[in-house]
């Protein structure tokens, strides 16, 4: 005979879950793309790329090329599919209705966009794309920067009247602000706006798994 579930226990498991994810997910992205830009150095300077400077070999996404380039895929899909997951549960949490919905979309809209990531890139982007695969990566790459960016400033308004998010409103203002004015920065730049991302993911997912902790039955 088995005991019946107390109310509220399935939600709570599924917003434990989701923090998971969204812990998960940032963390395991940051340090395989360290790693294996580590492993490809040698390969990627071959190609052409520097560190500090700007070249036409597009990173993180060139490394799906190298030695190791299926880790690279894998690290693309697998983060997409922990950031839908993590977006579903703060949907979830924070019971969003209508034009609230926006937030928790566009971090699903980057998770399926990260997913198609997963296609490989072409080595030289000085003129744009060159195959089908390239095209794909692409434009989901930039799909992916384009819904995580503005997500930041739909949660703002989303958590600015959420007593249990007291504080994490403004610090998606400021993560959006300061993701967006060094994105466009060279080189060095990027690496900040990314830090700044997978930090803010991190973060909300974080203080997800408190609240989940804080709810449950």
């Amino acid at each position: 005979m088995t005991t019946p579930q107390k109310p509220g226990l399935a939600g709570h498991d599924l917003t434990r879950r989701a923090a998971l994810a969204g812990m998960i997910g940032p963390a395991l992205f940051g340090f395989l793309i360290l790693l294996l830009t580590l492993l490809e150095y040698d390969f990627m300077r071959s190609l052409g790329w520097h560190p500090f400077r700007e070249s036409d070999f597009p990173w993180p996404s060139g490394l799906a090329l190298g030695p190791y380039g299926w880790l690279q895929v894998a690290n693309f899909i697998l983060f997409g599919f922990l950031l839908i997951m993590f977006a579903i549960g703060l949907h979830r949490e924070l019971r969003a209705r209508k034009w609230e919905l926006v937030g928790p979309l566009l971090l699903m809209v980057a998770g399926i966009a990260s997913i198609l990531c997963g296609f490989k890139t072409d080595p030289d982007l000085s003129i744009g794309p060159q195959t089908i695969s390239s095209w794909i990566h692409t434009i989901a790459f930039f799909l992916l920067l384009g819904s995580l960016i503005p997500s930041f400033f739909f949660f703002w308004r989303l958590l600015r009247n959420n007593p249990r998010w007291r504080g994490y409103d403004w610090y998606a203002l400021i993560s959006g602000v300061l993701a967006l004015i060094t994105f466009f920065l060279p080189q060095v730049g990027f690496y900040i706006s990314l830090i700044i991302m997978l930090t803010w993911i991190e973060v909300m997912a974080l203080r997800l798994w408190v609240i989940g902790g804080e709810s449950a039955p």
